[in-house]
């Protein structure tokens, strides 16, 4: 295992991290949490909404199951957040964590966490999902959020405090020169360095970085024998590693990965644990992964033009999954784009198209945009007749 270079009670914090949001079962958490103690992955992201099917059944009463008798062995972190998920504060929402606005609720939610995860003291409190200026000034309000939390950690319930969201770099760097967080968690991935400046200014000032999405929402979870031939010179094995490799090769940064089985945990393990790329390394990896997909048929840019659709398919998205499929054979792919079609209302149902032509007219590059969602159903057609006929 490769580190970070800090470390919290003496526990060092590993290049990988486990985000526990995507554990199928209970079982399947304390498994997965026993696999990260034997790669020495100790930093577990909880909150209350993850895997939430009620107050006794969610991501934090799992973990709490789970870490009983090695409590110390791990950097446990809980979180609620001033907005409502998104860019706003909405309604009061306390199961779940979201729109946390006053000193007093917040002290709630730190107490609701330590009892679901049945530990008297958290190793990190973050303030969540800040997507916006508007809900981190929420937070800063007399009487507010933080206001809260900071009378809470002066009792003792939490020992450091972090922050987590979507915010780009200069929105990053004003939550670091507050002075108030330790860690922050942000997205980073091969596919977006957009929040590289605001991660470097984080390891200027000592602030650790975990990086959310590190695989893209599981996007690139698993084998690729075109991009091993690709970058072989880079020892690169799968996408996955690909991934991995590129984000735990900047100094201060843990990989967050939602890991979901014992094998998942090993597999990334051996990723990080992998020789660290030089910085010319990991722009030579990130440019030949673009140059690869940039050999499709039919190169779509997400330029948006052919938006909005007037079927609500999210075109970009859906030809990127296509290409990731067609010329990575990426199985990830294909199971990420039947998750949306199910869950994700509209935006993913190519065969609501009416070749009704209104993209194609708007579409700098030409694209045959109907002929190519009419390839996506014909190419994944099977997968999405077995997700149609489950509940």
């Amino acid at each position: 295992m490769r580190y970070t270079g800090y470390q919290y009670e003496e526990k060092p914090l590993a290049s990988l991290s486990l985000g526990c949001m995507r554990f199928p079962t209970r079982e399947a958490t304390v498994e997965v949490i026993a696999a990260c103690r034997e790669q020495d992955v100790r930093y577990l992201d909880t909150s209350p909404g993850y895997c939430y099917q009620s107050d006794a059944d969610n991501s934090e009463t799992w973990v709490g199951a789970a870490i009983q008798g090695q409590r110390e062995q791990f950097i446990l972190s809980a979180k609620c957040s001033t907005s409502n998920g998104g860019d706003s504060v909405g309604e009061y929402d306390p199961a779940h964590g979201f729109s946390i606005t006053t000193a007093d609720q917040v002290r709630r939610q730190i107490e609701q966490s330590l009892r679901r995860l049945q530990v008297d003291t958290l190793d990190f409190y973050q303030l969540w999902s800040i997507h916006a200026p508007a809900t981190f000034d929420e937070a800063l309000k007399p009487g507010g959020w933080l206001e809260g939390v900071l009378k809470a950690k002066d009792e003792g319930l939490f020992r450091h405090l972090g922050i987590t969201g979507h915010a780009d770099a200069a929105e990053i760097t004003r939550w670091i020169d507050t002075g108030c967080f330790e860690m922050i968690t942000v997205p980073f991935h091969i596919m977006d360095t957009s929040r590289l400046e605001g991660i470097r200014y984080a390891r200027e000032k000592g602030v650790a970085v975990i990086a959310m999405n590190p695989l893209v929402g599981g996007l690139l979870g698993s084998p690729s024998t075109a991009l091993a031939a690709e970058l072989a010179d880079l020892g690169v094995t799968s996408a996955t590693d690909m991934a991995l490799r590129f984000v735990a090769s900047f100094p201060g940064v843990s990989a967050l990965s939602g890991m979901r089985s014992p094998q998942e945990v090993h597999a990334n393990a051996e990723a990080v644990s992998a020789l660290a790329w030089t910085e010319e390394a990991c722009r030579e990896a990130q440019h030949r992964f673009e140059a690869l997909l940039g050999k499709a048929d039919h190169v779509c840019t997400a330029c948006g033009y052919c938006m909005p659709c007037p079927q609500d398919l999210n075109i970009p998205e859906i030809l990127k999954l296509r290409n990731y499929y067609l010329l990575l054979q990426l199985d990830s792919a294909a199971r990420t784009f039947v998750e949306r079609y199910k869950w994700w209302g509209n935006s993913f149902k190519a065969d609501r198209c009416l070749a009704c032509g209104a993209c194609e007219s708007r579409c700098p590059n030409g694209l045959p945009i109907s002929t190519l969602m009419g390839d996506v159903m014909e190419r994944l057609g099977d997968r999405l007749a077995r997700v149609k006929d489950t509940p």
